[in-house]
């Protein structure tokens, strides 16, 4: 019965494990196991059908226990979500097993192309959704994360394949792989170590508050409790104007209004500003006139801009990156029929640029939401030279969710890869500050209604990665295609012989 099934039970496991390092339970280290059963699955003989089913098994018990909050969000997008998943999956199973048994003396270098292939190309495309990283299983391990300011989050997934090749391949010969392992894990930890203890930062004399009131999703867009938000958010601003702060960061959409299209609202925000003696910095939605042959006439973006406390409106920021079906429907560029589909997502216009603004002698860049998750965001927005980096966002979508913890970390990793302060902003969720070093200085309670305050860590100079290595990344995919190419190239070869040895 175990043979029969002998597939299904390995991927069930390696889904198990990879997901669980991804929980908010301190197991990441079950990353450095997870890939094995993947290893022991591709040394087998398989059939397309085996591959298929391993495939969408894996990434069934890997989205069923880590990311079962998409369906809090979006439940289409759930459903949608396991099926173009266990897809992407097959195919990269499928490619892998291929080359595994083609070049079995570059097996694991195969692995590691398209497995990193497989992360990097999450960024991109309609349905880009770039959580699947391993490298995010290591959020609890600050030494352990540091060498993402040289290659990124995908230097963090190499080095645990890595790791995990040496533990498989401690069967084959012991001594040999036990000295590398120690070696690379050795040189791993120490270089995190002495990185945390030489790092030079400088604290700046700007002041950034951060207001987390908390409104329950539920009630969030509800007109009757508009005031009451609205109140809510007057009351913390003025609390935290006791601290003196240059900057008062609101949250993603932070008064369900159009806020710079009511005069109500707008002036409201003003004069808040004004009163309080400090800019103020929110998300809210926006729309402009399209024209009449534009589906809906009009364009909806989620926005964001600065309230001055001289008066003056900054120009906004329109989030460049959407989450797909919960913020947009993929492919309405392409396929205007879909303009009539609603699954209760808003159907947002993407940005086109980032912004950038100053405080005192400071300069700040925003994200909105999910684009904290892209990486190549972070790294423009840091070759630019700010100061630090600014993310509202509204995490009511995930109530306790693992999600909620899953959404927040990532700011660790783009504080280490662009050696900027990340201020994080929630509705509800987790509020905090991340020091460019990547250690969360200041971090609200799920569903607290707080102030945080802290002062501008300044990093001078850029990081290894935005100054030089930003290209990094696709150097896997570029090593996927030559080995592909090398292999396509093998198999039309070996069967023009074919063919020509059965004309004899």
């Amino acid at each position: 019965m175990y043979k029969k099934y002998r597939h299904f039970w390995l991927m069930f496991l390696a889904g198990l494990l990879l997901a669980a390092s991804r929980l908010p339970l301190h197991t990441g280290f079950l990353v450095f196991w997870s890939l094995i059963p993947i290893f022991i699955l591709f040394n087998s003989k398989l059939s397309i059908k085996q591959i298929l089913i391993s495939a969408y098994v894996f990434s069934f018990v890997y989205i069923i226990v880590s990311l079962h909050w998409i369906n809090l969000v979006t439940i289409p997008g759930f459903f949608g979500m396991i099926i173009i998943i266990g897809l992407y999956f097959f195919i990269l199973f499928l490619l892998v097993y291929k080359l595994w048994h083609q070049f079995p003396k570059v097996k694991y270098l195969s692995f590691i192309l398209l497995w990193l292939s497989f992360e990097i190309l999450q960024n991109f495309g309609e349905f880009r959704f770039p959580w699947f990283n391993i490298g995010y299983s290591l959020a609890d391990y600050l030494p352990l994360i540091q060498p993402a300011e040289i290659g990124g989050i995908y230097l963090l997934s190499l080095l645990i394949i890595i790791i995990n090749i040496l533990i498989y391949n401690l069967i084959n010969n012991f001594k040999k792989n036990i000295i590398i392992l120690s070696v690379v894990i050795i040189l791993w930890s120490s270089y995190g170590i002495l990185r945390l203890r030489n790092i030079r930062l400088k604290k700046s004399d700007t002041k950034v508050a951060m207001v987390q009131v908390s409104v329950p999703q539920n009630k969030k867009w509800k007109d009757k409790y508009l005031d009451s938000t609205i109140a809510l958010y007057k009351n913390f601003t003025q609390k935290a104007a006791k601290e003196d702060p240059s900057l008062i960061i609101w949250p993603e959409s932070a008064l369900p209004v159009y806020s710079l299209k009511q005069s109500k609202y707008r002036l409201l925000i003003k004069k808040l500003a004004k009163e309080n003696g400090a800019d103020i910095f929110t998300g809210f939605p926006h729309y402009i006139y399209a024209g009449k042959d534009h589906p809906s006439k009009y364009k909806f973006y989620n926005a964001a801009t600065k309230f001055g406390k001289d008066g003056d409106i900054a120009p906004y920021y329109s989030k460049n990156i959407l989450v797909p079906f919960g913020e947009r429907i993929p492919f309405l560029k392409y396929f205007p029929f879909l303009w009539n589909i609603h699954l209760g997502q808003a159907n947002w216009e993407y940005g086109k640029e980032q912004k950038f603004y100053n405080i005192n002698n400071e300069t700040y860049s925003p994200l909105i939401c999910f684009e904290i998750a892209f990486e190549r965001l972070t790294t423009k927005i840091a070759r630019q030279d700010v100061d630090f980096i600014v993310n509202i966002t509204n995490d009511a979508w995930f109530y306790r969710s693992a999600g909620t913890y899953q959404h927040a970390i990532m700011a660790k990793f783009r504080a280490i890869e662009t050696r900027k302060q990340v201020f994080r902003a929630a509705n509800t969720g987790y509020s905090l500050v991340v020091s460019p070093s990547g250690k969360i200085r200041k971090k609200s309670k799920l569903f607290e209604k707080t102030i945080i305050l802290d002062n501008v860590l300044i990093y001078n100079g850029r990081s290894y990665f935005t100054k030089y290595l930003s290209w990094f990344p696709f150097v896997f995919i570029i090593g996927a295609l030559i080995l592909m190419i090398f292999w396509l190239s093998k198999y039309l070869y070996e069967r023009s012989k074919r063919l020509e040895n059965n004309k004899i």
